[in-house]
């Protein structure tokens, strides 16, 4: 039944390729957070709003931090608005999956849903920018913010691309913090490179070019392929690697310097325009609102996930700042390239260069193309 449990967790992981769940828990309810309270009801002015449910559909379980996340949005809407705003939410992927959510929400069966983007840059080729960004949670959130809101260009870009489906980005979620881990002892990047025989992953570019010998292994079988001595490190997202229990078969780890933006809150388009601005206001306050949230939860849940991995007799290698701008270094480069390519295939070639060169001025990369 474990193992049932643990597949299951890295297959709903796998195709987000971020840290979107959490091992720790909490009671259905307890949006108990360090950063942002709930407003009192009303306080924002949106007590004589119209009244509105809205269908969500959640890929997240109601007690992962990503549903503990969606579940402060709902009582924070509600309070603003003296529940005038109410959420119909169903969780756990059991509506629609990471798969079919993107439809659903095109065709207007549901209102909103927290977007997972990964299974779909096909369709939303601009989003292929690189996902991660080095600096902490709060500095992925101002990445992907800068990009998606805030930033003249690159916004009416994504947001065009957007719109185009039928659809409205309304903000970003934090994802966490992305780990390695490996079965035997390692001192820094270089040290771990030359002692691993075969490193796990299914996204060999990036580990390539910092010179492992990367053999593809999908994130159920990581677990096994660790124990059995056919890989000897792996990297992915430290929630679901620590979900997953991981550190039983490898227990060095070291946090890589790279951090997520988890889901996006999007809504169908023509719905959203059929909001009142009052509506429409309400909502977009709780969006903010729970983005700021989303920071403090993912920060505490790196911290308990490190606890976990130590409290089993796992060590956390530091790595310096060197070995992290090598990661970054090579994540940039790779989701790059993969991104022109997506580009070029799409007839986004010009737009896609102005997001990344963008991409890389915030987070200080020198990206030579």
């Amino acid at each position: 039944m474990k193992k049932l449990i643990a597949l299951l967790l890295a297959l709903a992981m796998a195709f987000a390729l971020v840290a979107c769940g959490s091992s720790s828990s909490a009671p259905a309810g307890d949006t108990t957070a360090p950063a942002g309270d709930s407003a009192p009801a009303g306080d924002a002015g949106f007590a004589d709003v119209d009244p509105l449910t809205i269908t969500f559909s959640s890929t997240y379980q109601e007690t992962e931090t990503g549903g503990i996340i969606q579940k402060h949005f709902i009582d924070y809407l509600d309070q603003i608005t003296d529940g005038k705003i109410t959420v119909d939410i169903t969780w756990g992927g059991t509506l629609y999956d990471s798969n079919g959510e993107l439809k659903a929400v095109q065709d207007g069966i549901v209102d909103m849903i927290a977007f997972g983007h990964m299974p779909h840059l096909d369709t939303v080729p601009y989003m292929s920018m690189p996902g991660f960004a080095p600096g902490g949670t709060k500095a992925a959130l101002d990445y992907f913010d800068i990009l998606m809101f805030q930033d003249p260009e690159t916004s009416a870009l994504i947001q065009g691309e957007a719109e185009e489906l039928g659809i409205k980005y309304l903000n970003v979620i934090a994802g966490g913090a992305n780990a390695f881990c490996a079965s035997f002892e390692y001192t820094d990047l270089d040290d771990m490179v030359a002692k691993c025989g075969s490193f796990g992953n299914f996204d060999a570019a990036i580990f390539e070019y910092l010179g492992f010998q990367v053999t593809p292994v999908m994130p159920p079988d990581c677990y096994d392929a660790l124990n059995r001595g056919l890989i000897q490190a792996t990297q992915m997202g430290l929630a679901p690697m620590v979900s997953m229990a991981w550190y039983e078969v490898a227990p060095w780890w070291s946090l890589d310097g790279t951090y997520t933006g988890g889901n996006f809150f999007t809504v169908n388009l023509d719905w959203w325009n059929g909001l009142t601005d009052g509506q429409r206001a309400a909502i977009e306050d709780a969006c903010a609102e729970v983005e700021n949230y989303s920071a403090g939860m993912y920060d505490d849940a790196i911290a308990d996930d490190l606890d976990t991995i130590t409290s089993h007799g796992g060590t956390i290698v530091e790595l310096s700042q060197a070995d992290m701008d090598k990661v970054w270094e090579a994540t940039f480069i790779a989701k790059a390239n993969d991104a022109m390519a997506r580009a070029e295939r799409n007839g986004k070639t010009e737009g896609m260069t102005v997001i990344l060169e963008k991409a890389a001025e915030i987070t200080g990369f020198d990206w030579e193309h």
